[in-house]
């Protein structure tokens, strides 16, 4: 996969899950105003992570729900960036990571949406990983809630 002019992966991990969260007492998260909630998680990711270069949230569906960036190309890579992770099973997708000369990208997937989020290199992988799931999470838990 080519990121951008003259990067290329240099090292990457995918996981799958052993236990996945509930999904709740309601099932999957319902869709209601998803997309701006997805926002407002976006938004506090960005504050939790000062070298975010992009981020957006993609429904199991493929549908890019909020992004930070307002940038067709970005979003079709995040979408794709998801189908392609999943499309390698075995199984369901937890998290992916890819790291390139310029940028690392981060992936993680939970209750039906998946968070996709390119940084600058060389961040703290575990501690951004840490972030995007807990956001993630986040988004799961409001939409449960709402």
């Amino acid at each position: 996969m080519r990121l951008g002019q003259g990067t290329w992966p240099v090292c990457s991990y995918t996981v799958t899950p052993n236990a996945k969260s509930a999904d709740g007492p309601k099932g999957p998260a319902r869709q209601g105003d998803l997309p701006e909630r997805a926002h407002a998680v976006l938004d506090r990711l960005a504050g939790l992570e000062p070298e975010l270069r992009a981020a957006a949230v993609v429904s199991d569906r493929g549908e890019v729900l909020a992004s930070t960036l307002d940038d067709p190309v970005w979003e079709r890579f995040a979408g794709d960036f998801v189908e392609a992770l999943s499309a390698a099973g075995p199984g369901e997708i937890d998290s992916s990571h890819v790291a390139t000369g310029e940028a690392e990208v981060f992936l993680v997937s939970e209750s039906g949406f998946s968070l996709v989020a390119v940084t600058a290199r060389f961040v703290l992988a575990s501690l951004t990983s840490f972030d995007i799931r807990m956001s993630l999470r986040d988004l799961v838990g409001e939409a449960e809630h709402a």
